[in-house]
């Protein structure tokens, strides 16, 4: 308690210093150490400091850990549909981040443990399926701070699997950026219609999303992202250049043969 009541003594004396600054000097010039955790806490019970709102936290432009291969980030999220009659029903998707390629979706009633695993367990069959993850490798697992994200459920089971799960920072969306797009996206070619039953919502959204895999994307050098996940970029665009490089040589060409041409009287 003496030792609380010199904190927010000293910090009253010195109202321009922030938790850091407070929790140094202490510890410089008192008898006792305290961390800037510590400080923070006590200022904040006693009303002596503001919080930072949320909104003004800073978040850069982009994700700064970009990935050079497929299967290395997983991106994982939610988004919800309203069926007439029905409810919300929640669209669960699994995105490789690399190839922005949908390697798993199902239409859920909830958005609790049982239904994410499902659906990671169907993402992990499909992609062993085109050939990936042959050598036990598993990747790491982002998603947004949910409740079934976060539970211990999800937990225990992304760890018997070897899945390290990683978490974007709260209420700043840019880190899963990839599939909130992917998501939104789709929103704008499903939700054109009113669906009366998940059934007729669940096909809307197969055929949306199988598009959207075999779709040129702009992120990707215009190679859609299934050529992309299963390793056809370079090839597409080797055989795009290949094919530049010969219509320019037979415009050339022509272009030369159109001016050597002489009008005769």
């Amino acid at each position: 308690a003496e030792e609380e009541a010199r904190v927010l003594a000293i910090a009253r004396d010195n109202p321009d210093l922030s938790s850091r600054l407070l929790a140094i000097k202490i510890t410089d010039e008192e008898d006792f150490s305290v961390s800037p955790a510590t400080v923070y806490r006590l200022l904040k019970k006693h009303n002596l400091i503001t919080p930072r709102p949320i909104t003004d936290l800073p978040a850069k432009k982009e994700w700064q850990h970009k990935t050079k291969a497929c299967d290395e980030i997983w991106q994982a999220d939610a988004t919800h549909y309203f069926v007439v009659g029905w409810g919300f029903y929640k669209q669960i998707t699994i995105l490789d981040d690399h190839a922005r390629y949908p390697l798993a979706w199902d239409l859920k009633p909830d958005e609790t443990a049982f239904s994410i695993s499902d659906v990671f367990e169907q993402a992990l069959e499909n992609a062993k399926a085109l050939g990936h993850l042959q050598d036990d490798h598993r990747p790491e697992l982002l998603s947004d701070n949910g409740p079934g994200f976060t539970s211990e459920l999800l937990g225990n089971y992304l760890d018997a699997h070897g899945v390290k799960h990683i978490f974007g920072r709260p209420y700043h969306p840019q880190t899963q950026g990839k599939i909130e797009r992917f998501h939104r996206s789709i929103k704008e070619k499903v939700c054109l219609f009113v669906y009366c039953s998940p059934q007729a919502l669940k096909k809307s959204l197969d055929e949306a999303i199988i598009r959207y895999a075999n779709t040129p994307h702009t992120a990707l050098s215009n190679v859609s992202p299934k050529d992309v996940y299963l390793g056809k970029k370079e090839a597409i665009l080797q055989k795009r250049a290949e094919k530049k490089r010969l219509t320019l040589i037979k415009r050339r060409l022509y272009n030369m043969g159109s001016q050597n041409e002489v009008v005769r009287p």
